[in-house]
């Protein structure tokens, strides 16, 4: 790191016990040590900490620098159990408060719907609770999640225009029509959409034909 005016503004406290280790450093070397140099010491420390400290997360598995960190659900809901929350799952949406969250987390089951809060059905805990966290946005102080079964863990079958195709992990296959339902209009947009909402839905056979 070159030598410059960092320009930290630091508490009094702070300073006076930097003055104290400027001048016992400024004794042990037998020259007088400027008190920003000693900031620029410290700075240097921590940016070799923090890089060495990634480097670990790294080789430990748990990050990857090709691929972003992602959490499962159970994880997830661990570190938020007292707020609300709004999950977008394969198998419908999960509205969550603090007692459903803890509902869910001891193993029971919650409700689920496809979009119509009249039409629930049960899902298991052992459903939602492995899945990944693939998005999360705290809006109103709700957390809106996107969720999805781990990526490569399931094939899926899709018909578009009689044409059969078949992915090797359900998120790819998303991703392949949620980009040709933003590229068309008219007929072959609606095509597009009715597979994209059969695989949002947690289908494993999915047609063009209306949902």
């Amino acid at each position: 790191m070159g030598k410059k005016n960092l320009n930290i503004k630091l508490p009094e406290a702070m300073l006076d016990e930097l003055e104290i280790i400027r001048r016992e450093r400024s004794q042990q070397e037998g020259r007088r040590v400027s008190r920003n140099s000693l900031i620029e010491e410290a700075v240097e420390k921590y940016v070799t900490a923090a890089e060495k400290f990634l480097e670990g997360l790294f080789q430990e598995g748990n990050l990857k620098p090709d691929q972003p960190y992602q959490i499962s659900v159970r994880e997830f809901l661990g570190r938020h159990t007292d707020d609300r929350i709004s999950m977008m799952t394969p198998g419908g949406y999960v509205d969550l408060d603090k007692a459903q969250t803890e509902r869910l987390l001891s193993g029971q089951m919650v409700k689920a719907h496809p979009g119509c809060r009249e039409d629930f059905r049960d899902a298991p805990a052992e459903e939602l609770l492995p899945q990944s966290v693939l998005s999360a946005h705290l809006r109103d102080g709700v957390w809106q999640l996107l969720t999805d079964i781990e990526c490569g863990t399931e094939t899926v079958r899709t018909v578009c225009y009689d044409t059969e195709d078949i992915w090797k992990s359900r998120e790819l296959a998303k991703q392949f029509f949620l980009r040709a339902m933003a590229a068309c209009e008219g007929s072959e947009k609606e095509r597009y959409t009715n597979i994209y909402m059969k695989l949002m839905m947690g289908m494993t056979d999915c047609d063009d034909s209306e949902v």
